[in-house]
């Protein structure tokens, strides 16, 4: 992942735990191909470096699926253009801010039925932090879990490298930056709002 050195993220975990709509990409014999798909660190420890998720079986990737396989995901956060007219007390050209993260490992197929309910269940855990209206395997009709198990094929993946960008105006003085910030929230456009909000955390990849 090429970043340029003032934009490498601190913590890029945090952007993959963030951020965990990933876009897993694998090469087999029919090509190179790509699916977005939530995409998880299997257990909470900060020092953890396998990854699991789970793509329908139909899709043509899945059958592709095997052990030892080299995979990337990339997990993008929020983007914004960033118009040169807001940089005033260090003029600049147009630019793009943006957080993103990728991750190299080795793929590894999970096709046991207890090895895809436990992949289900991490999806279902993590996503309930989204708080009113999160859902949890035990709100499935009995027996439902079970019949839709043989459509899906997990994986995990353990992770070589996990790397990092925070792009978020660092090289400008804080006047320029505060004006970046103002103009985004006023403009609204789609990530303007979050690029935003990251923006007035301190270091927050």
């Amino acid at each position: 992942m090429f970043v340029p050195a003032q934009y490498v993220a601190k913590n890029p975990r945090a952007i993959v735990e963030a951020y965990s709509f990933g876009l897993l990409v694998t090469t087999d014999a029919n090509g190179l191909h790509a699916t977005q798909t939530p995409i998880f660190f299997e257990t909470d420890d900060p020092e953890e470096m396998r990854l699991v998720g789970h793509i329908a079986r139909r899709n043509p990737q899945a059958a592709g699926l095997a052990h030892g396989q080299p995979a990337l995901v990339v997990f993008t956060g929020p983007h914004a253009y960033i118009s040169g007219n807001w940089y005033q007390s260090k003029p600049e050209v147009p630019t793009w801010n943006y957080v993103s993260a990728q991750v190299s490992g080795v793929l590894e197929p999970l096709d046991e039925p207890e090895q895809k309910r436990a992949v289900l269940e991490k999806t279902a855990q993590k996503l309930s932090a989204y708080g009113e209206g999160a859902w949890a395997m035990d709100d499935a009709p009995e027996g439902r879990v079970e019949v839709l198990l043989p459509y899906i094929r997990s994986f995990r993946i353990v992770a070589h490298s996990i790397q990092g960008a925070s792009k978020l105006s660092q090289s400008h003085p804080q006047d320029d930056r505060d004006r970046v910030i103002a103009r985004l929230k006023e403009r609204g456009h789609n990530g303007d709002a979050e690029i935003a909000r990251v923006m007035e955390l301190k270091d927050p990849f």
